[in-house]
């Protein structure tokens, strides 16, 4: 049987999980990010707290790099439900379960709503007793034809918002307005039940929402941040349900 390092899996992310939660969003979430390690013992400990599922899941990645990301992972979630929690108990017993539109949440914190995202740098958990949230975190070093991409997806002035700019500056608005789409489709909770065009952001003068779905009470019921980093985009929105 392999040994339950939950106490030291616990002590790694305290020590290096940093609060991320945007000023103006702190009444309604917690919002925190880890990165990743490289470290394979911090890997094979995380994977100690893993149920039995997930390390099969973990198995499946083709590249040990998978493998160990997957366990990180979840791990992370663990220490984020048992930081909801308030909880002493071990993180092997931090147990998530998932909607049928898979969604996570805590059976213990049926109320709280949790959303997790994460890239090749790290790991980006929410929570919140209020709001229904999303977070998405992309690595915005990735390169692509951000104009091709726009427009299969954005909205006219978003598109236009992609092509106004260049080299650096278009990679960052295109994973600035992706990421937030992204976050907005999870704080519905529903799956995929829209495309990316189901909502429309604009970044500047300032960032807010044009156009949400109605029957989730358009954009009057949405609230949007991003959070960048030097190689990575972040994005929460948290949707209002009173």
């Amino acid at each position: 049987m392999m040994r339950d390092d939950s106490e030291w899996v616990n002590n790694l992310f305290a020590a290096s999980a940093r609060d991320w939660t945007p000023a103006s969003a702190r009444h309604a979430a917690y919002v925190m990010y880890a990165p990743v390690s490289h470290d394979s013992e911090v890997s094979r400990r995380c994977g100690s707290v893993l149920s039995d599922t997930e390390l099969h899941r973990a198995d499946r990645f083709v590249t040990e790099d998978g493998k160990a990301h997957f366990k990180q992972r979840r791990a992370f979630r663990r220490y984020c439900g048992a930081f909801a929690l308030g909880s002493p108990r071990p993180l092997s017993r931090i147990a998530f379960e998932e909607t049928e539109k898979g969604r996570p949440y805590l059976p213990d914190l049926p109320e709280v709503w949790f959303s997790f995202s994460s890239c090749r740098f790290g790991f980006f958990g929410a929570w919140s007793s209020t709001h229904r949230i999303g977070v998405d975190l992309e690595d915005q070093t990735r390169n692509l034809e951000a104009v091709e991409l726009a427009q299969q997806f954005f909205s006219e002035a978003e598109v236009r918002a992609v092509k106004v700019v260049g080299g650096l500056a278009r990679l960052r608005t295109f994973w600035q307005l992706w990421s937030l789409k992204e976050a907005a489709l999870k704080s519905i909770g529903e799956g995929l039940p829209f495309g990316l065009d189901a909502f429309e952001f604009e970044l500047a003068p300032n960032l807010r929402v044009v156009h949400a779905p109605p029957d989730y009470g358009g954009p009057r019921r949405f609230d949007a941040n991003v959070i960048e980093e030097t190689d990575i985009c972040a994005a929460l929105v948290i949707r209002s349900v009173a």
